[in-house]
This record gives structure tokens, C-alpha cells and sequence, in this order.
């Protein structure tokens, strides 16, 4: 699956399940989509460096890259009360208006 349609199928999932509101979802996506983008860029820098574009020193510096994108989604998080576990600890609704 390529990168655009894995996030408009999480930015799917995420409007069925009805936590988030259209605005978070889009955060979000635009947080997955800058990711994305900057773990190429580190594929193209880990090629420049010597090293191979998907070997070990590529998974290290996506893994630090994915903890502050997480960080940024644990901040949308709080506003719904969700927990560590991912589970919603009340529940929240919204009305998404999708056109």
C-alpha cells in the first residue's frame, strides 16, 4: 500500500470511529504524512552517509523521529481523555460533518 492511501485509510478508520474530531484527524494525518516524509529523507541521508537506505542506522533515527511525532499525538490525545492503552476512558461524541 502506498503512503497516501495508508493515511487516508487511517484517516478512514479514525472518522468511523467517531473520537476524534475532523480537525485532530487532520492534524493527525498531517503528523503521519510528516513523517513519512522525513524517514525518506533519512533513507536519502543514510545512502549519502555510506550506510544502507533501510538497514539498521535508518531504523534508529525513524525510531527517535517517531517518538516526538508521538509525542505530538499524545498532546491531541489528552484533549479526549485516551490512555496509554489507547482506549477512550469516556466516551466522546462528535459530530463530523464528511463531504
Amino acid at each position: 500500500m502506498d503512503k497516501d492511501k495508508k493515511i487516508e485509510e487511517m484517516k478512514k478508520d479514525m472518522l468511523q470511529a467517531g473520537v476524534y474530531s475532523k480537525e485532530d484527524i487532520e492534524k493527525i494525518c498531517e503528523l503521519e504524512k510528516e513523517y513519512l516524509k522525513e524517514c525518506d529523507e533519512i533513507s536519502k541521508q543514510c545512502v549519502a552517509e555510506g550506510y544502507p537506505s533501510q538497514g539498521s542506522n535508518y531504523e534508529l533515527r525513524c525510531e527517535d523521529a517517531r517518538k516526538w511525532y508521538d509525542d505530538q499525538i499524545r498532546e491531541i490525545d489528552k484533549k479526549y481523555n485516551i490512555n496509554e492503552d489507547d482506549e477512550a476512558e469516556t466516551e466522546v461524541n462528535i459530530d463530523i460533518d464528511i463531504e
